[in-house]
Parts: structure tokens; C-alpha cells; sequence
């Protein structure tokens, strides 16, 4: 701004930048960084982690899960599990509750399922309550199996 004359700093309008807009945007920069980071950070490390190890179609009737899941010992952890058929039509559907315990758990699932399942997934688990996933897609005039709705964390 220096090397403007004062009448074509004046013609265009241009003027010395207060010392307190510079410092608002730094902070501003500095608050927006720190939020970016503290989300992905979030995000990168959730409060549990699951993971589908194998399943086995036992029969037409049942299916066993095995997954993983590291977590809080100190509160209950709800998985919810699927088993859908060649179509990928719902035919097993469990909300599951692991016990307090152990921060890591590879439970052995039975999923029962109302036809022959062709593939099993977990698709969420949560500290505490159910995780917020797809609801089960049954047909019209079907029903899930009884489930088991607990397993043991300890």
C-alpha cells in the first residue's frame, strides 16, 4: 500500500487494513481449523468399532456371525445383524445386546432366518442403544425368527 500515491489510494478505494480485521480472521481460521480437526477425529475413531470376521449358512433356518468389536467396557454395546436371501430380500434380522465387559469381542452369532440365507452382514453397532440403521425389509405377510438378544461381553 506503500508504493500508492494518496490520490490512487483514494481514486480505488483502498485502505490500510485494521489491525483488528487481521486478527478476527486469524481467529476465525484458527477456530474453523480446530473444528475441522476435532470432526475428523470424530469420525476417525468412533465409540465402537465392528468389523464381519466370516459367517456360515448352518442350515436353511440358520446362519452364525462372527465379528469383532472393540469398545467401551463400561457400557452395554446393541449391534443390529442381517441375513438376506439370493435376492437380497430380508430373511433374519437381529438387534443384539453385548454385555458390558471386555473392551474387545468376537461374538458367535446364531442368526435364525426364515429362509436360506445367501449373505449375513452387522450393520451398525452402538454404545447403549440400537445404532441408526435400515429398518428389516421383510415381505409382505412374513415375519422374523425369534432372536437372541443378548450375548455375553464379559
Amino acid at each position: 500500500m506503500a508504493e500508492l500515491s494518496e490520490a490512487m489510494r483514494a481514486r480505488y478505494g483502498v485502505r490500510p487494513r485494521s489491525r483488528a480485521a487481521v486478527a478476527a480472521v486469524a481467529v476465525l481460521a484458527v477456530v474453523f481449523t480446530g473444528f475441522v480437526v476435532w470432526t475428523g477425529w470424530r469420525l476417525a475413531t468412533p465409540p465402537v468399532q465392528v468389523k464381519l470376521l466370516a459367517f456360515q449358512v448352518e442350515s436353511d433356518t440358520e446362519v452364525t456371525v462372527v465379528f469383532e468389536v472393540r469398545r467401551d467396557t463400561l457400557t452395554d454395546t446393541v449391534c443390529v445383524l442381517r441375513a438376506q436371501d439370493l435376492d437380497r430380500t430380508d430373511v433374519g434380522y437381529a438387534t443384539v445386546t453385548i454385555t458390558r465387559g471386555r473392551d474387545y469381542v468376537q461374538p458367535r452369532y446364531p442368526l435364525a432366518t426364515r429362509d436360506r440365507a445367501t449373505i449375513a452382514e452387522v450393520l451398525g453397532c452402538a454404545p447403549s442403544q440400537a445404532p441408526v440403521v435400515d429398518e428389516p425389509q421383510f415381505p409382505p405377510g412374513t415375519t422374523n425368527p425369534p432372536q437372541l438378544e443378548v450375548v455375553d461381553g464379559s
